[in-house]
C-alpha cells in the first residue's frame, strides 16, 4: 500500500522550503475561512448533509495544516523551515479561534435536530459546542475581539518557550577518557577525544541519561545535570511569566476564577479540587516507600563514601533514575543496565515491536522507502490491519540541533471516514548519530519510552477515521489519553515479550530468563519515589495556573509546591521550570500521567486475569472497547464496556505496594 500526500493539502510536502509551505498553507486557510462565510447562510435550516458534513471538512483542512506546520517547526533541519511551521500552526490557531467564536456557526449548531441520530454524532456535536461556548462564541463583541488577540498570544508564547527549549540545548567539556568511567564501551566509542584533549557531552537524552546512570565521576555528573536543569533558563522564566499572565485574562474574561478551573472543566476530573484530593491520596500512600527508597539510595552512597552527609540530586533518581539506582538494581537484583543493552539494538526492538502489533492486534507495519521525509534517518512505515489500510506512520529517532528534545507522537495528518487515512508522527532522541542506526543500542528505559509513545500511535491509527471530527482519538477527554499508552508500556517490561526481540547480534543470545524475572522484580525499586516526584511536579503544574500570574515568584511557587510532596529539596540554581514543556501543552494538566496511570493498571488486570499479556482475544477486545471508538464516547463509557464495571484505585494500589526486596537469584547480567 502507498499513501499518497492528502488531497486536502494539494501537493504540500516535507520537500517545500519555507516560503512555499508558508505561501500553500495560508492559502489553504484563506479557503477555508471562504467555506465557513458559505456555511453561515445555511445556519439558519441546517442539517447534517447541508451543514455539519461541510462544515467537519473545513475544519479538517485547517486542522491538517496545523500539524503539518506543528510538526516542521519541531523536526525540520532548516530553521527557516521550523520558523515557517511555527507561523503556519499560529495563523491555523487564529482560524480555530475565529471560528470558535462565530455566533452564526453557533447558533447552527445548536438547532441541528439530533433526536434520530446515533450516540457518537451526538456526543460529536455537544464537544464543538461546549468548545465554541468555552472560547466566547456566547460573548459580548468587544470581549471576543480581546480573547482572539490573548489565544493568538497564548499560541505565540507556548510556541517560544518549546523552540527556545530546542535550541538551546546545553553541553560540559570533560578531560580525557577517564572521565567516562563506568560508562558502557559502546558510549565511550562514540566520544572520542577531540583535539582539545576534551570529550564533549550535551544535554540531549543520548548524553544525558546514560552518563546520569552509570558514570562513576560524580562531578561529570554534578555539572551535567546543573546544565540540564537550566536548559534555556534565564530565558524561558520570562517567556512562562507571560504565559500564565495571558493564561489569566483569558480565564476571567470567560467567567473562570482561575486558568485551572478553565482547563480542568472539560476533563474526567472536572475541577482543581478533584485534582487536589488525587494528588493528596497518591501522596499519602506513596510518602513512606518513597523515604525508604531515599534512604537506600544514600546507605549505597555511604558504601563508597563513608563521609557522605546527604544525597545529592545527582546521585539518584532526581529526574527519574539514577546513578545509585543502576548501583542498587545491578548488585542487589543482578540486573546490570549497561550490560542490558547488548540485548537491545534499535533494529531488533524496532522490529520485536512492529511483529508484536501484527500478533496482538492483525496490525502490520510495511516500510515505504520512496516516501518523502523531512531528514534522511526518518523511517517511514504504511500501516494496515487484517489487509485493510490504517495510515501511514513516521519514525525521528535521531536528535539533531533545533528538534524537539524530548518524546512525543505527533499527528501529521488527520484522517476522516471518506477523507483519507491519518498520519502520525513518532518523535524521540534515542539513538546515537555517530552509530549505524539498527546498530545503535538503546537503553531499556528508552524501550519502555518507545512502547509509550507507541501507544498514542495505535490509538491514532486505529481512531484515525472517525465520521466525526470531534470524534478523533485527541478529542477523548484529556487526562485519559496517557492510559492507552501507559497501559502499552507494560509489554515492554513483560518477559516474554522482551524475550521475542531482545538478543544481542553479535553473539545471537537471548536475555537470560533469570534476568528477565529479576528486571521485572527490579521494577518496582524506586517506583515510589517516581511516582511522588510525578505527584511534585503535577502540584506544581496546578499551583502555576491556580495563583494570580501578577507577581508571581516562579522559582519560589515552584520550590514551594515541590517541597509540599517530595522529600527532597531542589539546589536554589536549579531552574527546571524554564525547561517543563508540558507547562505549554498541558498547562495545568501534568496530573493527567497519574490519573491515567491508574485507569491503564486497572485495565492491564483485564491481560492479567489471563495469564498473559498477549491473549490476542482480550487485546482484540481492547483494541475494539478502547481504542478504536477514539473520542466517540465518553473515556468512562469506554473503560466500564472494556472493565465491565467501573474503574477502581485497586490494581494501581496494589502495584504502587509491590514489594521492593531484590529475592533470590541475585548477580548480574
Amino acid at each position: 500500500m502507498t499513501t499518497p500526500w492528502p488531497p486536502e493539502l494539494g501537493s504540500m510536502s516535507f520537500g517545500l522550503d519555507a516560503a512555499e509551505m508558508r505561501r500553500r498553507g495560508e492559502e489553504e486557510l484563506g479557503s477555508a475561512r471562504r467555506d465557513l462565510a458559505a456555511l453561515e447562510r445555511r445556519a439558519d435550516e441546517p442539517t447534517l448533509e447541508a451543514f455539519l458534513a461541510p462544515l467537519d471538512r473545513v475544519l479538517l483542512r485547517a486542522v491538517n495544516v496545523s500539524l503539518q506546520g506543528s510538526l516542521m517547526f519541531q523536526v525540520h533541519p532548516d530553521p527557516a523551515t521550523r520558523t515557517a511551521g511555527r507561523e503556519l500552526t499560529e495563523a491555523a490557531e487564529r482560524f480555530f479561534a475565529e471560528f470558535r467564536q462565530n455566533a452564526k456557526l453557533y447558533a447552527g449548531l445548536g438547532r441541528l435536530a439530533l433526536a434520530s441520530e446515533d450516540a457518537p454524532t451526538r456526543f460529536a456535536i455537544s464537544k464543538m459546542v461546549r468548545e465554541m461556548r468555552r472560547e466566547g462564541a456566547e460573548a459580548a463583541p468587544e470581549v471576543r475581539a480581546r480573547l482572539l488577540e490573548l489565544n493568538a498570544e497564548i499560541d505565540r508564547t507556548g510556541n517560544q518557550f518549546m523552540e527556545n527549549l530546542a535550541r538551546m540545548d546545553r553541553s560540559i567539556a570533560v578531560r580525557g577518557p577517564d572521565a567516562l568511567a563506568g560508562l558502557p564501551p559502546d558510549f565511550r566509542a562514540a566520544h572520542p577525544v577531540g583535539a582539545d584533549g576534551r570529550i564533549r557531552l550535551t544535554t540531549k537524552y543520548t548524553d544525558f541519561m546514560p552518563v546520569m546512570a552509570y558514570c562513576d565521576d560524580a562531578a561529570v555528573r554534578r555539572d551535567l545535570l546543573h546544565e540540564f536543569m537550566n536548559r534555556a533558563y534565564p530565558d524561558n522564566d520570562r517567556v512562562l511569566a507571560t504565559l500564565l499572565d495571558r493564561r489569566g485574562e483569558l480565564a476571567r474574561l470567560l467567567g473562570y476564577p482561575d486558568p485551572a478551573a478553565y482547563a480542568l472543566e472539560d476533563k474526567m476530573v472536572a475541577s482543581p479540587e478533584a485534582v487536589r484530593a488525587l494528588l493528596d491520596r497518591l501522596a499519602d500512600r506513596l510518602r513512606a516507600p518513597a523515604t525508604r527508597d531515599i534512604d537506600r539510595y544514600f546507605e549505597r552512597k555511604r558504601r563508597d563514601d563513608p563521609r557522605a552527609a546527604r544525597l545529592e540530586p545527582w546521585d539518584a533518581d532526581l529526574m527519574g533514575r539514577g546513578y545509585y539506582d543502576s548501583k542498587i538494581r545491578s548488585e542487589e537484583f543482578g540486573v546490570d543496565a549497561r550490560a542490558l543493552r547488548a540485548y537491545l539494538p534499535y533494529g531488533r526492538v524496532r522490529d520485536g515491536l512492529l511483529d508484536l502489533c501484527r500478533d496482538l492486534f492483525g496490525i502490520t507495519f510495511a516500510r515505504a522507502d520512496g516516501a518523502e521525509v523531512w531528514h534522511p534517518t526518518v523511517e517511514v512505515y504504511d500501516v494496515t490491519r487484517n489487509g485493510t489500510p490504517l495510515g501511514r506512520c513516521y519514525f525521528d529517532f535521531v536528535p539533531r540541533d533545533g528538534k524537539f528534545s524530548h518524546a512525543a507522537c505527533f499527528g501529521v495528518r488527520q484522517g476522516l471516514a471518506g477523507a483519507g487515512l491519518p498520519q502520525a508522527a513518532l518523535i524521540c532522541n534515542f539513538l546515537d548519530p555517530n552509530v549505524r542506526r539498527d546498530d545503535a543500542r538503546v537503553e531499556w528505559s528508552q524501550v519502555v519510552t518507545f512502547f509509550h509513545e507507541f501507544g498514542h500511535l495505535l490509538h491514532a491509527m486505529l481512531a484515525g477515521q472517525p465520521r466525526w471530527l470531534f470524534n478523533r482519538a485527541s478529542n477523548v477527554e484529556w487526562d485519559f489519553i496517557e492510559a492507552p499508552s501507559q497501559l502499552f508500556e507494560e509489554w515492554a517490561r513483560d518477559p516474554a515479550t522482551l524475550a521475542r526481540f531482545a538478543r544481542n547480534p553479535d553473539t545471537g543470545e537471548g536475555i537470560p530468563e533469570d534476568i528477565l524475572a529479576r528486571l521485572r522484580r527490579a521494577e518496582a525499586f524506586g517506583r515510589a519515589s517516581r511516582l511522588l516526584r510525578q505527584v511534585a511536579l503535577s502540584a506544581i503544574s496546578l499551583e502555576f495556573h491556580e495563583r494570580p500570574a501578577e507577581g508571581m515568584d516562579l522559582v519560589a511557587t515552584w520550590r514551594a509546591a515541590w517541597s509540599k510532596y517530595y522529600p527532597r529539596a531542589l539546589p536554589d540554581d536549579y531552574h527546571f521550570e524554564a525547561s517543563f514543556g508540558h507547562l505549554t501543552g498541558y498547562s495545568a494538566c501534568y496530573y493527567t500521567y497519574l490519573w491515567s496511570m491508574v485507569i491503564a493498571r486497572d485495565l492491564l488486570s483485564e491481560f492479567e486475569t489471563r495469564g498473559t499479556l498477549t491473549d490476542p482475544a482480550t487485546a482484540a477486545r481492547y483494541a475494539e472497547e478502547i481504542l478504536a471508538p477514539g473520542g466517540s464516547r465518553p473515556a468512562a463509557e469506554l473503560v466500564r464496556a472494556f472493565l465491565g464495571r467501573e474503574f477502581t484505585f485497586d490494581a494501581f494500589d496494589r502495584w504502587s505496594d509491590e514489594p521492593t526486596d531484590a529475592g533470590p537469584g541475585r548477580g548480574s547480567v
